[in-house]
């Protein structure tokens, strides 16, 4: 069966461990930049489709796994990523509120 997508760094031996042959390709940087973003929208689609509580939670862990290598690959540790997290949550807040700003006036 063919897959042409990025997957977890073990996912091919778990596969050669159930007995089964893989055929990888290496991407350069560009292409694993490429590739990262394009599992993150398949990783938010899956998301979106899950209704199962733990079903959810692999998926969101899934998006952080891909957000910080992401972040890697623009240069951030995760250490970094953290801390810039936390500023901007400390500057604007979270979002456990639901506010959904409809309008601003002037």
């Amino acid at each position: 069966m063919r897959y042409n997508k990025l997957v977890r760094d073990r996912v091919p031996e778990l596969i050669q461990a159930d007995g089964r042959r893989v055929i990888i390709k290496h991407l350069n940087q560009t292409e694993k930049f490429e590739n990262a973003r394009l599992k993150l929208y398949e990783e938010l689609k899956e998301y979106e489709d899950a209704n199962i509580d733990e079903e959810c939670l692999e998926e969101l862990v899934d998006i952080l796994e891909l957000a910080y290598a992401l972040g890697k690959m623009h240069g951030a540790s995760f250490e970094e990523m953290e801390s810039f997290r936390a500023k901007k949550r400390e500057q604007k807040g979270g979002f456990e509120k639901g506010l959904f700003l409809e309008e601003v006036l002037d």
